[in-house]
């Protein structure tokens, strides 16, 4: 059974590099992508996601506020959080918001071990977070 992901990432790069890195996990591909959370929401409907990657910091709607739809909307999508931000804060709002992960960008090991986690249904938080590191 293959795993389907939608990534919500403004940067058009760092949206594609996450594609590439999603569609080399063994049970993964990216059923979607969009730049701003008010798109996103108008594909999610029609697309059979398991899991939304979601970037925290996005133009107009955050990914927090979006969380807060998907929780009401898809509630049994999966989200994880993937940001750049390492302020505890920002940990602490997105699982508040919804989010059942927080990843950082930057290894993409730690995502696949993300995802695997979060589809499982454990929380996760990334290493660097839980160590202070």
């Amino acid at each position: 059974m293959t795993t389907k992901i939608y990534i919500v990432e403004d940067h058009p790069l760092m949206r594609n590099m996450l594609h590439e890195v999603i569609d080399k996990m063994p049970g993964a591909t990216v059923c979607g992508a969009a730049a701003t959370a008010e798109e996103a929401l108008d594909e999610l409907d029609d697309v059979e996601a398991d899991l939304a990657l979601i970037d925290v910091s996005l133009p107009q709607m955050s990914g927090n506020e979006l969380l807060e739809i998907l929780r009401e909307r898809h509630p049994m999508l999966c989200c994880l959080v993937l940001s750049g931000h390492k302020e505890s804060n920002y940990v602490e709002q997105a699982i508040a918001a919804g989010a059942w992960g927080y990843v950082l960008k930057g290894d993409p090991r730690e995502l696949q071990e993300a995802i695997e986690a979060v589809l499982a249904g454990k929380r996760f938080v990334s290493r660097q977070l839980r160590t202070g590191k």
